[in-house]
């Protein structure tokens, strides 16, 4: 396990013993990565068509993080434990799921084309494209 992760389970479990409750994510129904469920707007030019982008900060900005292959668990990017955003430039209809730690799907993204310009990768650990 990494430093980041071991990190970010323990910030976790010192809020829980704390008793907050305040959402590591941004508030949708599932929680997780993603805030707009709509269909976002054109596509960013450095996410090519048929691919799920991750970006290391808001606004698809930052360091580009893509994948393809369906039923993959992709591990994200070390060092993304918050913010950030994410574009579905898959082909119509795809939906990509996000997952915590222990594989348990915790965000299901819109159909593409769509995108989060403020999502939040903090309880992210894995993608699977689709």
């Amino acid at each position: 396990m990494s430093l980041r992760r071991r990190t970010r389970i323990g910030l976790a479990a010192a809020a829980a013993v704390a008793g907050l409750t305040t959402a590591i994510v941004p508030a949708t129904a599932a929680g997780a990565a993603g805030t707009s469920g709509t269909a976002a707007q054109a596509a960013p030019g450095n996410c090519p068509k048929l691919y799920f982008c991750g970006y290391s900060q808001a606004n698809y900005k930052g360091t580009l993080w893509k994948i393809t292959k369906c039923n993959v668990y992709y591990e994200i990017p070390d060092g993304w434990n918050s913010g950030g955003s994410w574009y579905n430039n898959q082909s119509n209809g795809t939906v990509a799921r996000m997952y915590d730690k222990n594989k348990k799907l915790i965000y299901s993204t819109p159909p593409a084309a769509s995108g989060d310009p403020t999502g939040n990768w903090g309880p992210v650990w894995y993608v699977k494209a689709c």
